[in-house]
C-alpha cells in the first residue's frame, strides 16, 4: 500500500470521526436546551407566583437565557463550521463574548466593582478578538 493511500485512508477517517464528533455535539446542546427551557419556564412560574422577585430569582432567569443563547450559539458554530471550519473559530469568540457580556450583567445586578471591572475588560477583549478576526482573518466579503 502507497503512502498516498494510507494518507487518503487517515483524512477519511478524521473526516468520519469530525463528523460522529458534530452529531453528538448538536445532540448533547439540544438536549441541554430542552432541559434549560424547561427550568426557564418552572423558574418564570415561581417567579410569577410569588409577589415580588428578589435579585437572586431575576438574576437565574437572566442566566438561563444566557445559558440558552450559549447552547444555540455552539450548535450554530458546529453547523457552520461544516461549510466553512473558519467559522469553528468565530463561533467560539462569539460564545466567549456572550459569556463575558452575562457577567457584566450579573457583576452590576450583585454590585461588585471588581467583577465588574474584570468583565467589562473581558468582554472589550472579546469584542477586539472579533473584531480582528471579522476584519482580518475571515474573508467574508468577496470582491466582485
Amino acid at each position: 500500500m502507497s503512502l498516498q493511500r494510507v494518507i487518503h485512508y487517515l483524512v477519511e477517517y478524521g473526516r468520519l470521526i469530525v463528523i460522529i464528533v458534530d452529531i453528538i455535539i448538536v445532540a448533547i446542546m439540544t438536549a441541554l436546551i430542552i432541559l434549560t427551557t424547561l427550568i426557564l419556564v418552572r423558574d418564570l412560574l415561581n417567579v410569577w407566583s410569588i409577589e415580588q422577585a428578589t435579585l437572586f430569582e431575576l438574576q437565574i432567569i437572566v442566566n438561563d437565557v444566557f445559558i440558552l443563547i450559549v447552547f444555540a450559539e455552539i450548535i450554530r458554530s458546529v453547523i457552520v463550521g461544516r461549510r466553512r471550519p473558519e467559522m469553528y473559530l468565530v463561533g467560539v469568540a462569539e460564545v466567549g463574548f456572550v459569556i463575558t457580556v452575562r457577567e457584566i450583567i450579573a457583576s452590576i445586578v450583585i454590585g461588585t466593582k471588581q467583577d465588574l471591572i474584570l468583565s467589562s475588560t473581558a468582554s472589550l477583549i472579546m469584542a477586539l478578538v472579533l473584531l480582528l478576526i471579522y476584519k482580518w482573518i475571515l474573508p467574508h466579503k468577496e470582491k466582485k
